[in-house]
């Protein structure tokens, strides 16, 4: 169905880029909860004709229980369709997101700067961007991005009238079996906090319940991705060396819980060090607690080669691995279970319908060229560092074993 046909109802719309579980589940459907009417850009067509001729789906609440709610005033359009975004780039259009992966971010500038120059042209107000993605300063990125796509003058109006938001989200989103092809599964929890020193205000400027505003964004992003991402790496790649299928599987083994809360407890004492008076270690026990708590869901079947994919990425420089280690080493306090975890990660090769690029990548390079060098490239150690051999002896008992 065209865009030309999907009559928008007289409310604000925002735009969501990524149709997938995360953006349907989490984003969109808090949009659509704040008076949005939702427009998502993805690439698969199928998705995006249901969505427009379907107009809703169901968020199913994974808490044990039969919980569904409704997500309706959505269409959808193709990302790649230039024409259609123009087109919604002239509607009451205050904030746009992102819920696309990491790696595809930068592609999202050239359907982005469409919707600038459009707003530059017909003398349009300022709108909010807002990445929301599992990476640290996402919306930098698609920040640079964009401005390699745009000329001075755009450039200047963008500066002026585009709000570049970061933020830290906060949703377990498992894979989901339906009838409905839009239908997604859920966790009950889910926390989505933005920088509020990066927010512009907008006509309409609507208040949106369920995304909470922080002058401290630093703080949660790293308490977020240094705990939960963190804490569910490890124990996916526990998972995966003890021949476990899922991470609840995995976390209800009592030798690798213990592990990942050893590991969650290193990375905290990091975290409180920094973000003191911030957060607290009572404060932080509790969200440690309640972390694991949620990997202990019954009611989600998270396959552990889902979330232990593509690892090169997990262990880059201030990702989920190695970030808590460098804050721990900062500090000079313990953290050699969160190295063990590094070690199981460069481990990590699943074969068959779940064999990932990006594993066999890595099992590559320490083939041609030894776990050593491949440790000191990820991490920028020197050979002769105390952590880069500890990594390697663990790597070499985990194997062993």
């Amino acid at each position: 169905m065209p865009y030309e046909a999907i009559s928008l109802p007289g409310k604000p719309v925002a735009i969501q880029f990524g149709a997938g579980n995360i953006g349907r589940g989490f984003i969109g459907a808090v949009l659509s909860q704040a008076g949005f009417h939702v427009v998502f850009a993805d690439v698969q067509e199928k998705i995006v004709n249901a969505l427009n001729e379907k107009g809703r789906y169901d968020v199913h609440i994974l808490n044990g229980e039969t919980q569904i709610e409704t997500v309706q005033s959505v269409s959808a359009v193709m990302s790649t369709d230039l024409k259609a975004i123009e087109k919604i780039a002239r509607e009451p259009l205050s904030i746009i997101t992102t819920a696309v992966g990491p790696n595809i971010l930068p592609r999202l500038a050239k359907p982005i700067a469409q919707i600038i120059r459009t707003r530059m042209d017909e003398g349009m107000g300022p709108i909010n961007i807002v990445a929301c993605e599992n990476l640290q300063n996402a919306t930098n990125k698609l920040r640079e991005a964009l401005e390699a796509e745009l000329n001075d003058k755009e450039r200047l109006y963008m500066q002026d009238n585009i709000g570049f938001a970061i933020c830290s989200v906060d949703r377990i989103v498992p894979p989901f079996s339906s009838e409905n092809i839009l239908d997604v599964g859920v966790e009950p929890f889910f926390e989505w906090t933005v920088d509020s020193n990066s927010l512009k205000k907008t006509d309409p400027d609507v208040v949106i319940d369920g995304m909470h505003t922080t002058n401290n964004l630093d703080a949660y992003v790293q308490r977020k991705l240094f705990t939960l991402n963190t804490g569910h790496a490890i124990t996916a790649y526990l998972g995966f060396l003890d021949k476990k299928d899922t991470i609840l599987e995995s976390i209800s083994d009592d030798s690798i819980r213990t592990v990942v809360s050893n590991a969650l407890h290193e990375s905290g004492a990091a975290l409180v060090a920094k973000h003191r008076p911030f957060f607290s270690e009572d404060q932080h026990e509790e969200y440690i607690r309640k972390i694991l708590k949620r990997f202990s869901n019954h009611n989600l079947k998270d396959e552990v080669s889902r979330v232990g994919r593509e690892p090169l990425r997990k262990l880059r420089k201030g990702d989920r691995l190695l970030g808590p280690v460098e804050m721990c080493r900062e500090q000079n306090l313990p953290h050699d279970t969160l190295l063990l975890g590094i070690a199981a990660a460069l481990l990590f090769h699943p074969t068959g319908v779940h064999e990932d690029q990006e594993a066999n990548e890595m099992q590559e390079k320490i083939r041609q060229q030894g776990i050593e060098q491949v440790v000191a490239d990820l991490t920028g150690w020197e050979k002769d560092d105390d952590d880069l051999q500890k990594v390697i002896e663990e790597y070499h008992r985990l194997k062993r074993d």
